[in-house]
Order: C-alpha cells, then sequence, then structure tokens
C-alpha cells in the first residue's frame, strides 16, 4: 500500500528520485563509446580493460537494464499510485542487490584506495532499498491497524 501521510510520501518518493538516477547514469554506457566506456571503468580503479566484442556487447545489456530500472523509479516517483506494484518490487530488488554487492566486494577482496566506487554503490543500494521499502512498511502497519 502507498503511504498515504505526507511524509512517508515524501521520503518514498525522495528514494525512488534516487534510485531513478543513480540507476539512470547506467544509460550513459548504452550509448557511449568503447574507449569511452573502458576510460570511465579505468578512472573506477578497473584498470585497463581490452575491448572484446562479448565484453561490448554485455556492457550494453547491462547499462540498458540498469537505465531501464531507473526510468522504472522515475515513472513510480512520479505517480506512486499507478505504479504501487513496481514500488513493492524495487525496495527489496536494491536491497537485495546492496548485500550481493557487499558479499561480492568481501570475497573479492576490494579496497576503497585502489577501487574507490564499490562503497558508494553499496550505500546507494541500502540508502534507496531503505527510504523505499520503509514508507511501504509503515503504510501496510498502519493499515493493517485500522
Amino acid at each position: 500500500m502507498i503511504p498515504t501521510s505526507k511524509c512517508s510520501l515524501n521520503i518514498l518518493r525522495l528514494g525512488l528520485i534516487i534510485s531513478a538516477i543513480g540507476w539512470g547514469l547506467a544509460l550513459a554506457f548504452t550509448f557511449t563509446t568503447w574507449d569511452g566506456a573502458a576510460e570511465y571503468m579505468y578512472t573506477m580503479g578497473a584498470g585497463h580493460v581490452e575491448y572484446r566484442p562479448l565484453m561490448d556487447y554485455w556492457l550494453r545489456m547491462a547499462s540498458i537494464v540498469m537505465g531501464c530500472i531507473g526510468v522504472a523509479s522515475l515513472l513510480a516517483a512520479r505517480k506512486p499510485n499507478s505504479y504501487e506494484s513496481v514500488i513493492l518490487l524495487l525496495g527489496p530488488f536494491n536491497l537485495i542487490v546492496g548485500i550481493t554487492l557487499l558479499v561480492s566486494a568481501i570475497s573479492n577482496d576490494l579496497h576503497p584506495d585502489k577501487h574507490p566506487t564499490f562503497i558508494p554503490d553499496i550505500v546507494f543500494c541500502f540508502l534507496t532499498g531503505s527510504l523505499i521499502t520503509l514508507p511501504m512498511l509503515h503504510a501496510r502497519r498502519a493499515k493493517k491497524s485500522v
């Protein structure tokens, strides 16, 4: 259930807008050249990434999927009542991605000095997941208590 209190609805929308921006940024990789993408990955700590056709394909596939999540988040932020089912998926989705990234960072022994972007990615997922999920849970509890 979509929150009816102004505060909870604003928190939900904030989470959806942050989600839209964060996931939507990936669209840039869909439309950039491989050299541009490889340069950006280098600045994020990936080292030199040699061109391989299948890697280029996977980059486009992953970036368009992430971009579509951003678009869905933006649509849901604009009209939450029309996108309740999407919102119910977006909160847990972000939390699951955050857990996956945290486990991956630990198991791959990533360090902020060498790989500067993994911490903001993880924080982003937990932040958006919480800002989306908590108002929805609050609204559900409020409905049950009535």
